[in-house]
């Protein structure tokens, strides 16, 4: 896990629980009610909004979220440089001894298509097939998670409403009202929390994590295409480093043209 993660949320936690603890009657924020109305009605909005396949494929991504380990483009521009040299010295023939020693399977994928002797543009679009079909629980972990952040207020909000019509019901009694109130309100805390230090934050952060994979993923398209062409390991080497500059979108434009050069 990023040590981000558990950093921020400890810090959250401190913030929040600590001014509720320095305020006094901390005891009327405990609620299991509220809690239950809020996470159970917003786990119930995300089935009813996603299909049984995607809350699948959403698990996936979690897990691939909260163990998430940056891609190490470095080392594979590295490896590209290794390969094109070989490629460039003895043919492209001569990478099928070398692919069984790669680990990543898109460009090991890659190669092997290259030393079948199949053409750039059809291994890019298969390439490119491969890569969403990767790519999937990744981009649907932040959508999920964006969604939850919607729902939490509004299931708070629907949770508020309830204990003030409960509590319009005993206006006889003014010494209940103030209680009645502040029970009334803590649904709608809950919301605020989850969606706010929880959901929303979890989204922003598997956005950016899914980013940074597509970004690994074109830079190893446009190696593979790279080495098909012929590309010395230099041209090779400079070309893949423009892929440690700038954002995703950015990168993801620069392979369009080398499919059409092919």
């Amino acid at each position: 896990m990023e040590k981000a993660i558990p950093a921020g949320l400890g810090l959250g936690f401190v913030l929040i629980w600590g001014s509720i603890f320095m305020g006094g009657d901390y005891g009327v924020f405990f609620d299991v009610a509220s809690i239950a109305l809020v996470i159970g009605g917003t786990f119930a909005g995300l089935i009813v909004s996603h299909s049984f396949p995607e809350l699948k494929a959403v698990g996936a991504g979690t897990k691939a979220f909260l163990f998430y380990k940056e891609p190490d483009n470095e080392a594979t521009i590295e490896q590209f440089v290794d390969l094109a040299g070989t490629a460039r010295r003895e043919g492209l023939l001569a990478l099928d001894r070398r692919v069984r020693e790669i680990e990543d399977p898109l460009i090991r994928m890659g190669l092997e298509m290259a030393v079948d002797g199949i053409d750039v543009e059809e291994i890019s679009d298969m390439m490119r097939i491969r890569i969403g079909s990767m790519m999937k629980s990744l981009q649907m972990v932040p959508k999920f998670y964006n969604t939850a952040g919607t729902f939490c207020p509004a299931f708070g909000m629907i949770g508020t409403l309830i204990g003030l019509i409960q509590m319009m019901q005993n206006l006889t009694d003014p010494a209940a009202i103030g209680g009645g109130m502040a029970v009334a309100m803590i649904t709608t805390f809950y919301g605020a929390f989850f969606a706010n230090l929880i959901f929303l934050p979890f989204a922003t952060k598997a956005k950016s994590q899914a980013a940074q994979v597509m970004q690994s993923k074109e830079l190893i398209l446009a190696g593979v295409q790279g080495i098909v062409r012929g590309d010395s390991p230099t041209v090779l080497e400079q070309r893949l480093a423009l892929y440690m500059d700038g954002d995703a979108g950015a990168k993801e434009a620069d392979v369009i043209p080398m499919q059409k050069a092919a």
